[in-house]
């Protein structure tokens, strides 16, 4: 297998390619994935041995994942590894050289506008249309309850998605990225209850504990992410990546919004009529009189 230069976001990252595979994936197989996400993929820096011992699999196991991705054996694998986890690790420091506009400001908004379309082309090209529609049913049963939340930046997009999903069905809530909300929150969670989770590199431990603890709870777990993959992708139901590139030293969220509005628009589709109704009901409450506004019966304030 022949894998492209990294640059940012435009080839598929090996947490994507095993995510795509994983249905071509032997239960052994599937156990070597695990712990390559279980440990942020640093696992892949075993010997074959050691994570054959690490997985409790065989030597030649190991070796056969590797080769089911397409490499030509164990070094190729993890050649493309420290490829990736150079990127995985990019913080604004280490990308400012590498994007900062080279041109003047008059052309930085073409720039800016070829970066976000090529963003956006990798993003739609790897998102998996049987995932999305998997998550548009569970957004679409009412007697699961769902929940959003993200990280200190990508908590813009579980805002995004929780404002308009609470008007399209009952049963939505939002969760603050920090303090103690989200540990309270799982005290309400069950086997019902749909999680969906933003984290993007460098991804966010607390925000990746919190989703640990719901899956312990039978919550099912709808991950947005970037194509490194977030460590909850080890126990994510459901995984969909949006690409992060950037013209600027920090990473978009422009591609995640346009997932989060993709499942916006495809629920919209899936629940039909019933959605006009409750958002009909909604402004009528937003638009009515109030108290105030209501004519004097002429008591005394």
């Amino acid at each position: 297998m022949t894998r492209a230069p990294d640059k940012d976001t435009e080839r598929t990252t090996l947490g994507e390619l095993i995510h795509q595979r994983s249905a071509d994936l032997t239960p052994s197989e599937r156990k070597v994935a695990r712990a390559l996400f279980a440990t942020n993929m640093m696992a892949g820096f075993d010997t074959v041995a050691e994570l054959a011992q690490r997985t409790q699999v065989s030597g030649p196991t190991v070796v056969r994942f590797a080769t089911k991705l397409g490499f030509a054996g164990y070094p190729e694998f993890q050649k493309a590894l420290r490829q990736d986890l150079a990127a995985r690790i990019d913080s604004p420091l280490r990308m400012y050289e590498r994007r900062r506009a080279k041109t003047g400001p008059k052309d930085v908004v073409e720039q800016a506008h070829q970066t976000f379309v090529r963003s956006l082309d990798a993003t739609f090209a790897n998102l998996p249309r049987a995932e999305i529609e998997a998550v548009v049913e569970l957004l679409a049963d009412p007697r699961r309850p769902i929940w959003t939340t993200g990280g200190r930046s990508s908590q813009t997009c579980a805002t995004a998605l929780f404002s308009d999903l609470f008007q399209f069905r009952p049963n939505c809530r939002l969760i603050a990225y920090d303090g103690a909300q989200r540990n309270d929150s799982l005290l309400d969670m069950g086997r019902r209850d749909v999680l969906i989770v933003f984290d993007f590199r460098r991804y966010q431990k607390d925000t990746v504990n919190f989703a640990h603890k719901a899956a312990k709870r039978g919550v099912t777990i709808v991950l947005v992410t970037d194509p490194w993959l977030s460590p909850i992708a080890d126990i994510a139901d459901h995984v969909l990546t949006a690409s992060v590139e950037a013209p600027s030293p920090y990473d978009s969220l422009v591609a995640a919004l346009a997932v989060a509005e993709t499942l916006l628009a495809a629920l919209v589709v899936r629940m039909g009529t019933s959605i006009r109704r409750r958002i009909e009901v909604l402004e009528d409450l937003r638009t009515g009189s109030t108290w105030s506004e209501q004519e004097d019966d002429g008591g005394t304030s």
